[in-house]
C-alpha cells in the first residue's frame, strides 16, 4: 500500500465575476488560464508603493503565538444551501504571494485560501500557506473573491504544529466574517468554499468522517496534531479554506490530501486490476486550534 500526502497550496487563475439577472450575484465564475492579469497589475503597485509584507519580515513574525481579538458570535440557526455558499464565499479570502521563484527570472502568483474572522481585517489561513518557500524575493498579500488585491500588515500568531495562521489585511471595507466554532462530532454535515485544482469558487458538502491524533509506535517524544478528516472536496489551492457547520460556524479549514493505495495496470493497457483500492483522504485543522492562537 503506497501513501502519498500533499498540501494543498496551489496557483490560483481566476476571480468571481458578475452574474446574469436570474442568478445569484457571483454564482458565475471567471476562469483563467493563467493569473489574472489586473491580480499582477495590482500587486505591482502595492509593491512599488511598499506597501507589502517582505518574505524575510515574514519569516520574524511567524515566531508570534498568540494575539488578541474580539471575534464575533457563533451562530445557532440552521441555514440552507445557499445561505451557507453566500457566506463561505464573503468570508472567502485569499492568502499567499507576489514572488520572484528560485528556478527562473519571472515573477508569479501563489495563492491559497483563508477566512475572515473579524470585520476589520483578521484572516485565518494554514501556517504553511504563510510561511514562504523556495523564492528569491516574495511578498506576502490577500486576494478577496472580489478580486481586490489587499496587503498583508502583520502575522497576528501562527503555529506550524498544528498548521495554523491568523493575518491581518489592510480591506478597503468591513469583511464579513465566519464565527469560529470547536463544536464539531463525527456524522455532522460540513461544506467548503475553496478553489480545488484551479477551479475557484468550488462549493461542496459532507460530512465528518472522523476526528483523529497519529501516534508514533516507536517513540513516546513524537507528537501530532488532532486532525479532522471530511468528505467535502479539497485538492491544491484549498489549504486555508474554512469548513463550515449547518449554521454557518467556521469549524475547521483545509491542510491537506492523503491518497492511500493505487490500483495497478496491465503493461501495455488501460485495464486496471482490483488488487488495492485508492481512496482519498481530506485532512484539516480544528477551528479549535486557530481559537488556541487568541488570548481571551
Amino acid at each position: 500500500m503506497r501513501t502519498m500526502a500533499m498540501a494543498l497550496c496551489g496557483v490560483l487563475v481566476c476571480v468571481a465575476g458578475c452574474s446574469p439577472v436570474g442568478a445569484p450575484e457571483g454564482a458565475i465564475i471567471r476562469e483563467y488560464h493563467g493569473t489574472d492579469p489586473e491580480w499582477i497589475e495590482q500587486a505591482k503597485k502595492l509593491k512599488e508603493a511598499g506597501r507589502l509584507l517582505e518574505m524575510k519580515e515574514v519569516k520574524a513574525q511567524l515566531r508570534k503565538s498568540s494575539c488578541q481579538l474580539s471575534l464575533p458570535l457563533v451562530r445557532s440557526r440552521p441555514l440552507s444551501g445557499g445561505e451557507l455558499w453566500s457566506l463561505a464565499r464573503n468570508a472567502h479570502v485569499r492568502v499567499g504571494y507576489y514572488f520572484l521563484c528560485s528556478k527562473c527570472s519571472k515573477w508569479h502568483f501563489n495563492v491559497a485560501g483563508g477566512y475572515a474572522i473579524t470585520a476589520d481585517g483578521a484572516v485565518a489561513t494554514c501556517f504553511h500557506v504563510v510561511d514562504p518557500q523556495n523564492m528569491k524575493e516574495g511578498y506576502l498579500l490577500a486576494v478577496t473573491d472580489a478580486g481586490d488585491v489587499l496587503p498583508v500588515t502583520e502575522i497576528l500568531a501562527g503555529s506550524r504544529f498544528t498548521d495554523s495562521c491568523i493575518v491581518r489585511i489592510a480591506p478597503d471595507k468591513p469583511l464579513r466574517p465566519l464565527p469560529l466554532s470547536g463544536r464539531i462530532a463525527p456524522g455532522d454535515d460540513v461544506w467548503c468554499y475553496s478553489d480545488p485544482a484551479n477551479r475557484p469558487g468550488f462549493f461542496s458538502r459532507g460530512m465528518v468522517n472522523r476526528i483523529y491524533q497519529h501516534l508514533h509506535p516507536a517513540s513516546s517524544k513524537e507528537r501530532y496534531p488532532v486532525r479532522i478528516n471530511v468528505s467535502v472536496e479539497g485538492a491544491p489551492g484549498s489549504s486555508g479554506a474554512a469548513v463550515l457547520d449547518r449554521f454557518g460556524n467556521a469549524v475547521a479549514h483545509f491542510s491537506a490530501v492523503s491518497v492511500h493505495g493505487e490500483k495497478p495496470r496491465s503493461a501495455g493497457t488501460d485495464q486496471v486490476h482490483g488488487s488495492e483500492t485508492v481512496m482519498v483522504f481530506h485532512d484539516t485543522v480544528r477551528a479549535a486550534d486557530v481559537l488556541a492562537l487568541i488570548k481571551p
